[in-house]
C-alpha cells in the first residue's frame, strides 16, 4: 500500500504541482540509478535509463493505481527500461571506479569480477538478480516489478542463480574467495 505522504504527492502530482514530483524524484533517484546502473554495467546508461524512467513516470502518473506500492510501480519502469537498453547493447563500460570506491583492493577484484558475471547472464536474468539479492526485495514485490507470478519469479531466480553458479566456476570465482 501506499505511504499517506506518497499518496498526497501522487495527488498534488497530478493536479500539476511539479515541486511534489521533484520530491519524489529526490527520493527514488538513487534507488532507480543503482537499479539500472547493476543491470546495464553503464554510468552513462544508468543516468539515461533514470532520466527515462522518470519522464514515463510523469508522463503516466494518472494510470498508477494507490492500492499497489508507488516504489514497485516504479521499479518496474525502471526495470523494464534497463532491460530494454542493456539488450539493445549500446555500451559496456566498466563500473565507475567511484561506484565501489570503499571496498578494499581485494573486494574490489571480487565485486569486479562479480559485475562482469552478471553481464553475461541474459538481461531479464540479471535483473531478477539485481532485485533479489542487491535490492532485497520480496519475491511478491518481484512480481508485481515483471508481471508474473510469485512462482514464476521463484522458478526464473532459481535457473538464474543455476546459471550464474556456472559463470561462477568457468571464471574461477568460488564463495571460498
Amino acid at each position: 500500500m501506499i505511504e499517506e505522504h506518497e499518496a498526497e504527492l501522487i495527488s498534488r502530482c497530478r493536479q500539476g504541482d511539479d515541486k511534489a514530483f521533484e520530491k519524489l524524484v529526490i527520493k527514488y533517484q538513487k534507488p532507480v540509478y543503482n537499479l539500472a546502473l547493476r543491470i546495464t554495467h553503464s554510468s552513462m546508461l544508468a543516468e539515461e535509463v533514470t532520466q527515462v524512467t522518470f519522464i514515463k513516470v510523469f508522463e503516466k502518473l494518472d494510470s498508477y493505481r494507490c492500492e499497489f506500492p508507488f516504489f514497485s510501480w516504479l521499479y518496474r519502469i525502471a526495470m523494464n527500461e534497463a532491460i530494454n537498453e542493456a539488450r539493445r547493447g549500446k555500451y559496456h563500460d566498466k563500473l565507475d571506479n567511484h561506484y565501489l570506491a570503499a571496498e578494499t583492493a581485494a573486494s574490489f577484484e571480487l565485486a569486479d569480477a562479480i559485475q562482469d558475471a552478471l553481464m553475461l547472464l541474459r538481461p531479464g536474468d540479471r535483473a531478477l538478480i539485481v532485485l533479489r539479492h542487491f535490492h532485497q526485495l520480496g519475491y511478491p514485490e518481484i512480481a508485481y516489478i515483471i508481471n508474473r507470478s510469485e512462482s514464476h519469479v521463484k522458478s526464473q531466480l532459481f535457473r538464474a542463480r543455476h546459471a550464474l553458479k556456472q559463470i561462477f566456476i568457468q571464471m574461477g570465482i568460488s564463495n571460498e574467495n
